[in-house]
């Protein structure tokens, strides 16, 4: 049997910092593991990936890009002009309601164990702001990453 000695007390800071590095791990696991080869097949009825650019292993900018000047020039091809509007959704991530997603999520081929695990993942989290000496009530967290 092996005996530790704290010489010094463990602050809270420290327990999170460790928390959120195997947390890291175990999200960089599951995505590998079992939503990336989801998202390698043809999608079920009623999902789209065709325009899904960022969160996917093939996906990048770089793709994106050519997808977009593949469009223009078909459109060019038969107009002689059109319009382009570009949004950026850099952070539209932070706006998805879990609920929607996870919606989405349950037509995936991935193990039962594994979307319940995202979903309690996602589940029982809040948020409180504290700010001169005052702190606010807790707000459920519905959206955004966590």
């Amino acid at each position: 049997m092996h005996h530790f000695q704290v010489t010094k007390p463990v602050q809270p800071s420290e327990y999170i910092s460790i928390t959120l590095v195997l947390s890291r791990l175990l999200e960089r696991h599951i995505i590998k593991s079992y939503i990336y080869p989801t998202l390698h097949q043809p999608p079920p009825p009623g999902l789209c990936f065709s325009d899904q650019f960022a969160f996917r292993p093939t996906g990048s900018t770089t793709a994106a890009l050519i997808a977009l000047l593949h469009t223009d020039c078909s459109e060019l091809s038969t107009n002689s002009y059109m319009q382009v509007c570009a949004l950026d959704f850099s952070k539209a991530f932070n706006t998805v309601r879990h609920a929607t997603q996870m919606e989405k999520m349950v037509h995936l081929p991935i193990p039962d164990q594994v979307y319940n695990w995202i979903k309690d993942f996602f589940h029982g989290h809040s948020h409180c702001t504290k700010f001169a000496g005052s702190i606010s009530e807790l707000t459920d967290i519905l959206a955004s990453v966590i």
